[in-house]
């Protein structure tokens, strides 16, 4: 990666991981209990049209069921935004969340309308947080749907997302860890974007490092 490319990765990871500070400050006063939120890395995938295979960009590496809280968004921005985890670390984050017994291997992935309650304003927080946080420190106004929470096959999330041709090419993903009592939760954002949004982000980004380097 060149350097000038390094720089602007390292201005919108640094502009992520405020955003994700911030949400798991929301996060803990939520459940009244200390949540750290880690991002160890991001990366900008241009899937290339139709020709790649979604699966192989999925950040998360599980063949069962994956639970997704997404928001979609427009104005100076057009895209959508999904928290992604697998459901057996989404049922054992939510036993953590309210204080249930966890057990080392969970049998039951049935969900009730409390969980996706739940789910859903998880998914709300840390998305407007991250998302929103973001674009406001961008100078970049946009405007929110209302999560909405799904639950899907590995290979169904991939063609839900190629379903929107505007958007499906270029994301930017996010690796991300809950961290309660000491378990962690692995999971994922993944930021759906139209080329023209993503262009519009990087030339923001730009300005910030020209900025730096007066």
């Amino acid at each position: 990666m060149g350097e000038d490319r390094a720089l602007k990765f390292d201005i919108l990871n640094e502009l992520f991981n405020i955003s994700v500070g911030q949400a798991a400050s929301l996060l803990s006063e939520m459940i009244n209990r200390t949540l750290m939120l880690n991002v160890p890395s991001i990366q900008i995938i241009d899937m290339q049209g139709n020709h790649a295979d979604m699966n192989a960009f999925l950040p998360i590496d599980v063949d069962g069921t994956l639970m997704v809280s997404s928001i979609c968004f427009e104005n100076k921005l057009t895209g959508k935004a999904n928290l992604i985890f697998p459901a057996e670390k989404m049922r054992r984050f939510i036993n953590l969340c309210i204080n249930e017994v966890i057990v080392d291997e969970i049998n039951d992935l049935s969900f009730s309308d409390i969980d996706f309650d739940i789910i859903r304003e998880i998914g709300n927080i840390v998305l407007n947080c991250i998302v929103g946080g973001v674009s406001n420190y961008l100078h970049i106004n946009l405007d929110y749907s209302l999560p909405e929470v799904k639950i899907f096959n590995k290979k169904d999330f991939a063609r839900d997302i190629k379903s929107n041709e505007n958007y499906s090419r270029n994301m930017i993903l996010l690796y991300i860890t809950f961290i309660i009592d000491e378990t962690e939760i692995d999971g994922a954002i993944m930021i759906n974007l139209t080329l023209t949004s993503l262009q519009e982000l990087m030339s923001k980004i730009e300005k910030i490092e020209v900025e730096l380097n007066e």
